[in-house]
């Protein structure tokens, strides 16, 4: 009897023979069925030599890679939580994500065996495996393949599940710097991928190119992809000198890119030359899409966007800008998908707000999360008495029914895609010798959409430069969540509210504009 969780043997009967998953730099490629003998052994293995149990977390430090895939369902099926981690983290700030989650064992790629060496003196893992060297680097490694070559493949001891049992740990920042793991459910899966079935089809080619450390990369089309029977044709990371040629071998239905991305195809000399008469659309998120973009596309290569919405504790996708209407309502996030409930309030008052009032976004429904890992004081408050989900932004409607976002209550920007979280870059430059008070601000840039300025009142008879504030966070802070600039200024008293909080729009005023 297979297992209803156990999406990759459920396609081993559906689809046996349908290709599944392309590594792109190796050429490897699985159908279904290699694909689920290849999780299977996964599973074996935790199981069998790990004793992996329910519930047990599963680390994963690498790149993109088609073992990321094979240990994301292997562990599925032993009824694990599968926890990715931002490689791009400096080792600081993973050590305080391992120390939060305690997870069985962590699976690491050379790329990272430094890191990964580096963790091994910070934190407590009983068991290490080396995806694709000797596992020389942290004393102890079991290596990825010859842990493989012992392993059945036939299938492991099947777990009992529920929807609301969490699949995944997926890491999101917060207002007090502490990053919070939202729990993925199988029901927030399943949902999804009704969702998904606005945008994508049974058999679609999609390549993907976001790191699966992220809900984008990993469950907002992929997963949706492997359940519908679909193929994904999976890059290291973005390659934008391959893409061209990719997209004209794989020939894909759909495609996603945040804006800076897009910008930078339709930069490259080749774009003239992409092949995109078999794509039915391609989709944007994170920021805004600019109109010159859509119609840049639309002129040379007569395909269409659709632009979204989507957050890492619901959905994840969340809204969607359908082709035909993202030249009309540029600038609109689109209409909630199914199964999601959206309205706007009153932030102060909480009360329903009507057709382009402005207000707080909330959500409702089977798509929310279920809580942040080992968080039980925030959980307790996680939704209302009616169940809605408080996002944080601030958002109206139009008469249409046409979501727009205008603000964040919480301080987040977003960098080429990436959520950045001030109050996380203000703790550490407060450990700055010379900085009294410091806020972060996002600032507009060409090539990023933001970036990050910091605004320092120093202490009193102290000097120090904008290089001397951005080295303070190298190797403390990962280099997408850096400040790009400093402002200096005497005090905050002018941007402190009647409640004795900064101002960051008042700030924002002030120093908030675009270098030239």
């Amino acid at each position: 009897m297979v297992n209803q969780f156990d999406y990759l043997s459920k396609r081993d009967i559906f689809s046996p023979e349908v290709e599944a998953l392309v590594e792109v730099e190796t050429g490897r490629r699985y159908t279904y069925r290699t694909f689920n003998k290849r999780a299977n052994q996964v599973a074996n293995f935790l199981q069998q030599e790990l004793e992996f149990q329910k519930g047990d977390r599963l680390c994963f430090l690498a790149q993109n890679s088609l073992e990321y895939w094979e240990s994301f369902f292997g562990c599925q099926k032993c009824g694990g939580i599968f926890s990715p981690l931002n490689w791009r983290l400096v080792v600081r700030e993973l050590a305080g994500l391992i120390d939060d989650l305690t997870p069985s064992a962590l699976f690491y790629d050379s790329a990272l065996a430094n890191v990964a060496s580096e963790l091994k003196q910070k934190v407590t893992v009983s068991h290490w495996i080396s995806l694709n060297s000797k596992g020389s680097e942290v004393e102890g490694s079991l290596v990825y393949e010859e842990v493989m070559k012992d392993a059945a493949s036939s299938p492991p001891q099947q777990v009992d599940l529920s929807y609301e049992d969490p699949m995944g740990i997926v890491f999101t920042g917060g207002t007090t710097g502490l990053p919070k793991g939202a729990m993925i459910t199988y029901k927030q899966v399943a949902f999804n991928t009704l969702s998904t079935i606005r945008d994508i089809l049974p058999g679609d080619v999609y390549i993907n190119h976001l790191p699966l450390f992220h809900v984008g990369g990993l469950y907002v089309y992929a997963i949706p992809l492997f359940i519908l029977g679909g193929k994904v044709i999976q890059m290291k990371g973005w390659d934008l000198d391959a893409l061209p040629g990719l997209i004209n071998r794989e020939n894909p239905n759909f495609f996603f890119a945040v804006p800076t991305q897009y910008r930078m195809l339709m930069d490259h000399p080749d774009f003239g030359s992409i092949d995109f008469s078999n794509v039915r659309f391609l989709t944007s998120g994170g920021e805004p899409l600019p109109l010159d973009i859509i119609k840049k596309y639309q002129e040379t290569h007569g395909v269409k966007f659709k632009q979204g919405f989507g957050m890492t504790e619901v959905g994840p996708g969340c809204f969607a800008l359908d082709p035909w209407d993202a030249e009309r309502k540029v600038g609109s996030i689109g209409t909630p998908n199914f199964f999601i409930d959206a309205k706007v309030v009153d932030p102060d008052t909480g009360k329903d707000c009507g057709v382009n009032d402005v207000g707080e976004l909330l959500f409702r429904g089977p798509t929310v999360t279920i809580g942040y890992w080992n968080r039980p004081e925030l959980n307790k408050t996680l939704l209302d008495k009616e169940g809605w989900f408080s996002t944080g932004d601030i958002v109206y409607f139009d008469e249409e029914g046409y979501y727009y976002v205008v603000d964040r209550i919480k301080d987040m920007f977003i960098s080429g895609g990436e959520n950045i979280y001030p109050r996380e870059i203000e703790k550490l430059l407060e450990q700055h010798p010379k900085i009294a008070q410091v806020q972060v601000i996002g600032v507009p840039d060409s090539k990023w959409g933001e970036v990050g300025r910091a605004i320092v009142v120093l202490k009193s008879g102290l000097e120090a430069s904008e290089k001397e504030i951005i080295d303070f966070c190298e190797g403390r802070l990962a280099r997408f969540k850096i400040p790009k600039s400093v402002r200096f200024t005497v005090s905050f008293t002018q941007y402190i509210s009647a409640a004795g909080k900064i101002l960051k729009r008042r700030l924002q005023e002030d120093f908030g504009q675009e270098e030239k």
